[in-house]
């Protein structure tokens, strides 16, 4: 499958002037852009990568060829999505869906980009829901519905940072300054004690530093209700510090006193002590963390817990997850009732796509009702299957990744405080999966009290206070709302200081003010921003009307085998990741037909898909 894909978007490369190919993760750029020089070796010195972790000299002279029109190709994650005009590109091509509408349409901008032509997309579905959700995509293109714009309520610490850029111009009135804040937006509901518990911060940097450290953090002064800065020093930290991007580093991974390598902080932010990943060959356990330091201890003979390369995955959009639940709701009817013929003759008409491509998408569908059931809006399926001393029970919740990692948190900290031990956790835009010890199994009742609406707010609170996530959270929070500031005048510090100071600054905060307004911010951050805690809380409140359903099955069912194999990948060591899920998929389902009658749905799709001008146009791919 990987060979037919590399074949064809090498092709695409020959015949076009210039292309821009996507994907969603850094990793997948390196890997992509290496094999397409490896395929086209004619056009090697003219097909570049491009993505935020490069040395910024590399990336300014990749961009400067691309406009100049001297690269056939650049392969690239997230970081040509904005900013520069490229008019020399004529195609662009995402491989695996961008997880939303707003983003498919503005990667597809960047093509075409005269008076005289039109933009022209491809979408590249690396399996077979990339290939439904490819679908719905290109519906909602041509129907122009964007995703919902999620704006981020009164943060504490740009409204620090505001404030401090208003006394820098003059000083201002308390009152004046409030009434400035609550005309934006996002601040309309801003109230006077909100509002207040930010100046008071400004004043000294908080109840618990003010006393000895004032003079240090001290930004402002207030005399007679003017606001001031407290010293002409800070007008050039303000200057040299306005902003509210922070570049995320990576953290060294030590073991003993040995240096394994290095992860993302993304990746670190989803751990907590004691979790399990995969690193340079090994099983490691997480131990500690430092300043940008993450100390493991070796866990030989045990599953990793947390897949590493999940931890740059985007989350699936609010109105994308709703479009492939019509989608879904919609085939399920068709199948329960008339052949899988006229299921494909609807899927072709309604959503202009192929028989190429609405062939698999019924083929898969129809595997999930010979084994389960397809999960539709008003029920909650959970499948379970045995396999040696565990039990996988997966849950279907269609909500998006960063939903799905905010309930799953609440659902393990609660099956834990039932019946004590730790849950294996794995997500996806489409579920979670808890991983129990057959002793820590569950009745479809007791399930049901763990996806309670009551004291969800607290318990994910409780959820995170044990996590890295808002600790490493804080570091961006601090830096914004300047408490460590990132530049010095006439100088940058070093990311190790920045992380150091934000370290201890965290760690006296969280025992000493736990309601101060940059920890709350981070807090507020880690909930509504890195996780979806808002949809988790209305699945909450929606589920207890749903009808419930606990199937245990012989193989894990064909909506079920991606988040299966994504916890079972890490532990991949001895063969091709990507060469063994497919083997274990064939091994699994050439069962269905020996239950069902049915043949196995194929693991991945046939079909690219091409979107120019608003219309669909459907590639098949040769089959081997």
């Amino acid at each position: 499958t990987g060979i037919r894909l590399y074949a064809e978007l090498a092709e695409l490369i020959r015949s076009r002037r210039s292309v821009i190919v996507f994907t969603n993760v850094r990793s997948a750029a390196e890997q992509l852009g290496l094999r397409l020089k490896e395929l086209l070796p004619e056009l090697a010195n003219q097909i570049e990568t491009h993505h935020a972790s490069l040395d910024r000299s590399v990336r300014l002279e990749v961009e400067d060829r691309l406009k100049n029109g001297e690269l056939r190709a650049v392969v690239c994650s997230t970081s040509l999505e904005l900013g520069i005009d490229i008019g020399a590109v004529d195609l662009v091509v995402m491989v695996a869906t961008p997880k939303g509408v707003s983003r498919a349409i503005q990667r597809i901008g960047r093509s075409g980009h005269s008076l005289n032509k039109s933009s022209h997309g491809v979408l590249v579905a690396t399996n077979i829901n990339d290939l439904v959700e490819a679908t719905a995509t290109a519906q909602l293109v041509r129907e122009a519905v964007l995703d919902p714009i999620q704006v981020l309520e009164k943060p504490n610490d740009v409204l620090a940072q505001h404030i401090v850029g208003m006394a820098a111009l003059a000083p201002i009135a308390v009152e004046d300054a409030f009434a400035i804040v609550r005309r934006a937006y996002p601040f309309r509901a801003l109230e006077r004690d909100e509002f207040e518990h930010v100046l008071e911060y400004l004043i000294g940097g908080g109840e618990s530093l003010q006393r000895q450290y004032t003079g240090l953090f001290g930004k402002i002064a207030i005399v007679e209700g003017m606001i001031s800065l407290a010293h002409p020093r800070v007008t050039r930290e303000f200057l040299v510090n306005i902003g509210t991007i922070v570049s995320e580093g990576f953290v060294s991974v030590l073991l003993g006193r040995r240096r394994l390598g290095s992860v993302e902080e993304g990746f670190i932010k989803q751990l907590q002590v004691g979790d399990l990943f995969v690193l340079g060959g090994r099983v490691v356990r997480l131990i500690d963390t430092g300043v940008q330091e993450a100390y493991v201890e070796r866990a030989d003979g045990h599953l990793p817990t947390i897949p590493r390369w999940n931890a740059a995955k985007m989350p699936l959009t609010s109105g994308l997850a709703r479009a492939v639940r019509d989608l879904r709701a919609e085939l399920n009817d068709r199948l329960r009732t008339g052949p899988d013929a006229e299921a494909i003759d609807w899927l072709v008409e309604s959503y202009q796509i192929s028989i190429a491509n609405a062939q698999p998408i019924v083929e898969f569908f129809r595997a999930q009702l010979a084994i389960s059931e397809i999960p539709v809006v008003g029920k909650l399926l959970i499948d379970l299957y045995r396999e040696d001393d565990f039990s996988h029970y997966f849950f279907h919740a269609l909500i998006g990744r960063s939903a799905n990692d905010a309930l799953s948190r609440i659902v393990a900290l609660r099956v834990r405080d039932r019946i004590g031990g730790n849950a294996l956790v794995t997500i996806d835009d489409y579920g979670f999966l808890l991983t129990l010890r057959r002793f820590q199994e569950l009745p479809l009742a007791q399930w049901k009290g763990c996806f309670r609406r009551a004291q969800a707010e607290e318990d994910l609170h409780a959820a995170l206070r044990g996590s890295e996530l808002v600790k490493w959270q804080f570091r961006g929070v601090a830096q914004t709302g300047l408490m460590v500031p990132r530049n010095l005048p006439g100088r940058e510090r070093k990311p190790r200081q920045l992380s150091w100071s934000s370290e201890v600054l965290f760690r006296v905060l969280e025992q000493h003010e736990p309601d101060h307004p940059l920890l709350e911010e981070a807090y507020r951050q880690a909930t509504h921003t890195f996780l979806d805690a808002e949809t988790a809380y209305s699945f909450l409140d929606d589920v207890q009307g749903y009808q419930w359903t606990l199937r245990e099955l012989p193989v894990v069912s064909p909506f079920s085998f991606p988040i299966y194999a994504s916890k079972i990948k890490e532990s991949m060591m001895l063969e091709d990741p990507a060469a063994a899920l497919e083997r274990i998929y064939f091994e699994m389902y050439s069962r269905v037909e020996q239950l069902t009658g049915n043949p196995a749905p194929a693991p991945v799709p046939a079909p690219m898909k091409e979107m120019k001008a608003g219309k669909i146009r459907s590639r098949s791919r040769s089959k081997e």
